[in-house]
């Protein structure tokens, strides 16, 4: 019998997964709360993707951004 389904994506054989656990406070957290429960199940990687890539910003070669900027910038983007 023949394949069933999709065919894979020649993309698939170099996909990185990186799997985060993230503890959310209420209270502390409640506008990240709001932003993951109002996320589409299905869209919320491409809504993280979307908010780390407007925290990092142009970097210099092996200079990181500061945490402080990272976290302003998510904020500004759940705001």
């Amino acid at each position: 019998m023949g394949q069933r389904g999709r065919p894979p994506s020649p993309r698939a054989a170099t996909v990185r997964w990186v799997h985060i656990k993230l503890g959310l406070y209420p209270g502390q957290d409640d506008d990240l709360i709001a932003f993951f429960a109002a996320a589409p199940h299905r869209l919320r990687a491409a809504m993280v993707k979307r908010a780390l890539r407007s925290g990092m910003g142009a970097t210099d070669e092996g200079h990181q951004p500061d945490e402080d900027a990272v976290l302003d910038a998510l904020d500004t983007f759940v705001a």
